[in-house]
């Protein structure tokens, strides 16, 4: 098991070894992985790599790095389709309130993103271009979450290609 993980975590993370294992869902499927689990997994790891005196910013990409493995664990579906993911006959944005509080969720996030040096040089811009981008964010988060689809997604890798968006980034 042991070796197993080295090898996984050592191509995971871009190093030379080529993981032939077993599908980790398949290998975890018994075992019942939660969030809470997997997040413990990762506090675990950051404790790990801060004792070995690895800088905060590289152990924020570990972190990012191996979070889409959560997914695949939990053997859920991946990407924005939250209309699918109805509970109790409520989608994810009649869950959280509507379509007003999506608004306060955007103008908290952006605020966030301004105290952010990791992302505030994408934030910081003219007022007109700031609303521009909060409605665009809220139109997107309305129909991921299960609202009307209003925003366009196709064109979002092409208008933020530009800007060297990674996943340290997101």
């Amino acid at each position: 098991i042991r070796e197993g993980a080295r090898v996984y975590f050592t191509e995971a993370l871009g190093g030379p070894k080529i993981y032939k294992g077993r599908d980790l869902a398949e290998i975890h499927k018994a075992v019942g992985v939660t969030d809470y689990d997997f997040d413990c997994f990762l506090a675990g790891m950051e404790k790990a790599l801060s004792g070995l005196g690895i800088e905060d910013e590289t152990i924020d990409e570990v972190a990012v790095t191996l979070e889409p493995v959560r997914a695949s664990l939990m053997n859920r579906a991946q990407g924005l389709a939250a209309h699918a993911k109805v509970v109790d006959g409520q989608s994810v944005l009649d869950r959280i309130g509507g379509e007003q509080n999506v608004e306060a969720i955007v103008e908290t996030m952006y605020g966030g993103c301004l105290g952010d040096p990791r992302v505030r040089y994408y934030f910081e811009v003219n007022k007109d271009k700031i609303a521009t981008i909060k409605q665009k964010m809220v139109a997107l988060m309305i129909g991921a979450f299960g609202g009307p689809v209003t925003y366009d997604d196709s064109k979002m890798r092409q208008i933020h290609y530009g800007m060297n968006v990674t996943d340290y980034h997101f």
